[in-house]
């Protein structure tokens, strides 16, 4: 019974909520099954039952002898009471989610659409006339709002082709052109997830798609113009087909929508402001020699860290906050880094007791400052997180070679068979690749002598074709050094 669609709804429920089930129960309109007098005593067995006490089991033939108490068990006939319970709840959580007031507007339409079944004319009108106010009181920048118009225009669509008498024009142009703009404003929302989730997982682009993104000009100009979310998702559109965006286009993006702030939601400006991050981002994987989309990305994390679009429940997440932290360090804005780090160390999200994820960001930190013995001292040993222990890992190799320890040869040594023994469970060919490319070129740098002009362009050429490598601008840095001894 523990496995049952009605012990799965059963669990996911509020108190408030299971008591309100019960009277909900309880009106015939909902419950008028031919095993409805049996729904209500297994809803109060279910609700009240202990869920989470694993050790304490629903039996069966115990449950069917408190709501039969006088018949003899029957096979398959408990099955039914919970068959017609589980609607019961199900009835229950759609009806809770239909009569939320913000769905007013569905709830207004539905009824006009009811009143006009029955005849009733006036009642009908004045629904419509009510939608119509609604529609214009609120934001056409809102969520649904181009939905909404649309559902609006093709009932009252509807209703003009009913009565018919040859004239007028049926409310079409009105209907279709509700229908285009909210059919715009979607093809744009998902081809714009589905062009980012393409950069992230290197999908093969479908057909359909395929000749969507060759046309010239996909949104008509005077659509553009009507529709503010229109032209912001178009404008996304346009960068995420570029492989590499500059820096000034995604700035000029971000000015659009800061002087659309006050038209805009807070959800629409949250998810247009990680499309902006994730521009930066992928374009900067793809040229690390951009500091230009390197130095926006970073008034993007600014910007956004102060509105809280970076937070999810008030935590960092734990990737984000070391996003932001490298970021800050990699154009040399070394103290902001730190008052950062500072600032926010007791928000990440998950980190664990001895603060491993701080510290592992403020020994990157201590790197980047020269101040390499501080650094060994706060790197955490290890971490449970793949992507962090290679973190870990580079940055005590890259530390050992500014000390010049003697340990370096062993440590590299012992990361090559890290990454050995490893790539084939855990990373993937792209990860291991970049990661081998890192300690393949790290230990020709190690074994070059030095003031050798030759070997440093050599090393340094091969380098720059590897752009992919990890720590690739620092591993350039240290090949052109080689030349001066």
């Amino acid at each position: 019974m523990e496995q049952s669609l009605l012990a799965e709804l059963i669990r996911t429920l509020k108190p408030k909520e299971k008591a309100q089930i019960l009277l909900f129960s309880a009106v015939p309109a909902f419950n008028n099954g031919r095993m409805a007098a049996a729904v209500i005593p297994l809803l109060d067995i279910f609700l009240s039952h202990p869920w989470y006490l694993s050790e304490q089991r629903l039996e069966k033939k115990q449950v069917f002898g408190k709501i039969f108490p006088d018949q003899e068990f029957v096979d398959g006939k408990l099955e039914k009471v919970m068959v017609e319970a589980h609607k019961v709840v199900k009835a229950f959580l759609l009806a809770q989610r239909y009569f939320r007031e913000e769905n007013e507007f569905h709830q207004l339409l539905d009824f006009s659409e009811e009143a006009r079944a029955r005849g009733l004319q006036n009642r009908y009108q004045q629904s419509i006339s009510r939608l119509q106010k609604l529609q214009k009181k609120a934001s056409a920048n809102l969520p649904g709002h181009l939905h909404r118009q649309f559902l609006l225009e093709y009932s009252r669509h509807d209703e003009a082709t009913n009565r018919n008498q040859g004239k007028g024009d049926l409310n079409i142009p009105d209907t279709l052109q509700a229908l285009e703009l909210d059919y715009f404003l979607n093809l744009m929302v998902l081809l714009n997830q589905y062009l980012l989730q393409q950069k992230i997982a290197h999908l093969e682009v479908p057909e359909n798609i395929r000749l969507l993104l060759i046309q010239d000009q996909l949104i008509p100009e005077n659509y553009l113009s009507h529709s503010i979310l229109i032209r912001i998702n178009y404008e996304i559109f346009n960068l995420l087909k570029t492989p590499f965006p500059k820096a000034k286009d995604v700035r000029a993006l971000f000015d659009l929508l800061l002087s659309q702030e006050k038209n805009l939601d807070e959800k629409n400006l949250k998810d247009f402001n990680g499309y902006l991050r994730n521009l930066c981002i992928l374009s900067l994987d793809g040229n690390r020699e951009d500091l230009e989309m390197a130095f926006m990305l970073h008034v993007l994390y600014k910007d956004n860290l102060e509105r809280g679009y970076l937070h999810t429940e008030g935590k960092l997440g734990q990737t984000k906050y070391s996003a932001v932290a490298n970021n800050a360090l990699s154009i040399g804005r070394f103290e902001w880094a730190l008052a950062f780090m500072e600032k926010y160390k007791y928000e990440i999200r998950n980190d664990n007791e001895t603060h491993d994820i701080y510290r592992l960001n403020f020994a990157n930190y201590l790197f980047k400052v020269g101040r390499f013995s501080d650094c060994l001292d706060n790197i955490p040993d290890t971490s449970p997180i793949l992507t962090n222990l290679l973190q870990i890992k580079r940055l005590e190799l890259k530390t050992f070679y500014e000390l010049r320890s003697d340990l370096l040869p062993y440590k590299l040594d012992a990361f090559k068979m890290f990454l050995s023994r490893t790539s084939q469970k855990l990373l993937s060919e792209a990860q291991r690749q970049i990661h081998t490319d890192f300690a393949n070129f790290l230990h020709q740098i190690v074994s070059s002598i030095p003031g050798n002009q030759k070997r440093s362009d050599l090393i340094t050429s091969r380098i720059q074709e590897k752009k992919q490598a990890a720590e690739w601008r620092w591993l350039l840095e240290k090949a052109k050094a080689l030349k001066d001894g």
